[in-house]
């Protein structure tokens, strides 16, 4: 019966420990279509940027000498600017008017949806910046000192306050 017990626990533990192996480890594939040019330039700006760190990497470790490691990340920097610049006009050709005409109308319904707050009544408008006067500190225009609300001279110096 132990044998059993223990049979039938250690093939739980060894399912549990195998299920990850067994899962797919493609992400699930994305319900906007991506562009296969900017697909790669975007793989490629990311190894450059792998590069960069690489280099810095055997620059602490010693493999490269500053000189090197200078001249190496100058390039990939420039390498990197250019791809930059690529997915900038890759991005701006794809953009198009109905792209934009489509964000302005999500926009326009989600406006029409959740409305601004109308805005405050003058009358709230003074009574609420009446009250956070007299809830503010109050400080002597002659010393610095500070007052309390219903003081008409300052306590410290003696001077007439407003």
């Amino acid at each position: 019966m132990w044998l059993l017990i223990a049979f039938l626990l250690l093939l739980a533990a060894t399912a549990v420990i195998l299920i990850p192996f067994f899962r797919s480890s493609q992400p699930a594939a994305p319900d906007v279509e991506v562009d296969p040019k900017l697909l790669a330039l975007y793989n490629r700006r990311d190894q450059l940027y792998q590069a960069i760190r690489e280099a810095k990497f055997d620059l602490d470790t010693g493999k490269l000498s500053p000189e090197d490691y200078e001249r190496q990340v100058a390039n990939l920097k420039r390498q990197a600017a250019s791809v930059l610049r690529a997915i900038d006009k890759r991005q701006e050709a794809l953009s198009t008017a109905e792209l934009d005409a489509e964000a302005e109308a999500m926009v326009q319904a989600e406006r029409r949806e959740h409305p601004l707050a109308p805005a405050p009544q003058p009358a709230v408008v003074t009574a609420l910046a009446g009250v956070a006067a007299a809830a503010a500190p109050r400080y002597c225009p002659q010393c610095g000192a500070r007052v309390q609300p219903g003081d008409r001279f300052c306590p410290a110096c003696g001077a007439r306050l407003r």
